[in-house]
Formats: structure tokens, sequence, C-alpha cells
């Protein structure tokens, strides 16, 4: 259990760092890549763009819960929110992914 707390926190890290970034400079491909790696290691194969897809309909699970008028994305507060949120339903994804 101790490898997978340990693989949970670096992707948790991966993506955080990421996120960090703005957003013309994130490089997603080089960020799930590495997530890829990670799940490979599983005997799980993903290129990054699926990931990348897995990780934005994780992300539209937060826009679902929000009635559109009440979306703020001018407030960085509320787009970290969103990424908060993704990042924990990708992790719960890659739980279900390799256990």
């Amino acid at each position: 259990m101790t490898i997978l707390q340990d693989d949970l926190y670096e992707i948790t890290s991966i993506l955080c760092k990421t996120f960090e970034l703005s957003g013309i400079e994130r490089n997603y491909d080089d960020s799930f890549g590495k997530i890829g790696k990670i799940l490979y290691r599983y005997g799980i194969n993903y290129n990054p763009k699926e990931l990348r897809i897995v990780f934005t309909l994780c992300m539209q699970e937060f826009f679902e819960s929000i009635p559109q008028e009440q979306w703020k994305l001018n407030d960085p507060s509320f787009v970290k929110n969103s990424e908060k949120y993704a990042i924990e339903k990708f992790k719960g994804w890659f739980i279900e992914q390799v256990t």
C-alpha cells in the first residue's frame, strides 16, 4: 500500500505543478506522460492524450455540479477549486484502475 500512496502523492505533485503554471506554459503531454509511466508500472497502458481526456472528464464533473450561471471563470479561486476537484477525481480514477 505504501507504493500506491507514493504514486498517488507523485500524481498529485505532477498535476499541482502543472496547474501552478499559466495556461500557455503548461505541458500537458509531459505531465500526463509521467502519469502514464506510473500507470504502466501497474501493467496499464494509456498515452498522454487519453489521460488528458480522463482528466478533462473529471473536471467536467465539477462544472456539471454547478449551474452554469454560477460559474466564475474569471475568479482564480473558482478555477483553483475546479482544478483541485478534478485532481481528487482523477486520483480516484487511478485507484480504480490499479486495484
